[in-house]
């Protein structure tokens, strides 16, 4: 049978489930459970990162925040509905290569076009009109590694030797006897032929055990993805003096990406104010007055 004639013959329900199977032989750093949980995880302290204000009541900020970084954009227009954010693509060119209509697709207001920056103003989160997707596969797919890790590591650590025997009979006396050692007998006599200085292999499980490390690096991981959005933290080689150019330095590393959002999102946010009169504000979230408080504890003067 040729291999067209062999999936013609295969039932479509069959197709789809083979298509979608969970295969634990394949390594997937992105399409697992643990990875999946992580993208959750990281993509609400990315929602927590911006502060929105005078949004109308009837305004879904979960909507707008979920579209704003994982489309890249949402936009504001006019509707039968009142003023509202939706989800839209981008079509049509400018000279600078930038679009020049949004086009939705709602399930309840139907489809249409708008012209923008005439008939709907885009709040897009970077220049290129993309979201974070990428940086969530990235950083939950090595998360997840490190707790596959940590569960193999678990897991090995629970075999703390190995018996050899001869048959069966041994292999029943051997049972026996670390039952007996198991139940906090004292002292086990056996005949000397029972077993040998070869009858165990001792695995040493303390220096094979790595899961604290791994634990460590995890918080690495969290630390640099916090420094991507923005999130002051420890994400630079603890030292017992730290100089201050050296705190500065991480400080204005986690500036980088959230000053080019918050830009970027700012001009969006000031055309839709024009159009429709709206009082719209976005500023970043201060989670502390003073976020380099502890972090500068033993520093000197360069």
């Amino acid at each position: 049978m040729s291999h067209s004639t062999y999936w013609e013959n295969v039932p479509y329900s069959d197709l789809v489930n083979d298509f979608f199977a969970i295969k634990p032989s394949d390594v997937d750093g992105v399409a697992n459970l643990s990875a999946l949980y992580y993208r959750e995880f990281l993509l609400k302290k990315v929602f927590a990162i911006l502060e929105f204000g005078n949004i109308p009541e009837d305004w879904d900020l979960d909507y707008m925040l979920t579209h704003l970084f994982l489309d890249g954009l949402f936009i504001i227009t006019d509707t039968p509905a009142g003023v509202l954010p939706l989800a839209a693509g981008l079509t049509g060119i400018n000279v600078f290569n930038h679009p020049t209509r949004a086009v939705v697709a709602n399930p309840v207001l139907g489809n249409f076009e708008r012209i923008i920056g005439e008939t709907c103003a885009v709040v897009k989160l970077q220049y290129n009109y993309t979201g974070i997707d990428k940086m969530l596969r990235r950083y939950s797919c090595l998360l997840a590694m490190c707790d596959s890790s940590i569960a193999v590591n678990l897991m090995n650590s629970k075999v703390a030797f190995i018996g050899l025997a001869e048959d069966k009979k041994q292999s029943d006396d051997m049972k026996l006897m670390y039952d007996k050692l198991s139940s906090g007998e004292p002292a086990i006599f056996v005949k000397r032929d029972q077993i040998s200085e070869n009858s165990f292999f001792f695995n040493h499980v303390k220096e094979n055990y790595v899961a604290n490390d791994i634990q460590e690096l995890k918080r690495a991981i969290v630390n640099e993805f916090l420094t991507e959005i923005g999130i002051n933290n420890n994400n630079f080689e603890k030292k017992e003096r730290l100089i201050t150019d050296e705190v500065n330095a991480n400080n204005m590393e986690v500036n980088f990406n959230v000053q080019h959002w918050i830009d970027n999102i700012k001009e969006g946010v000031d055309v839709a104010n024009k159009l429709y009169n709206l009082g719209l504000s976005v500023n970043l979230r201060k989670f502390n007055e003073n976020p380099s408080q502890g972090q500068t504890e033993g520093v000197e003067n360069a």
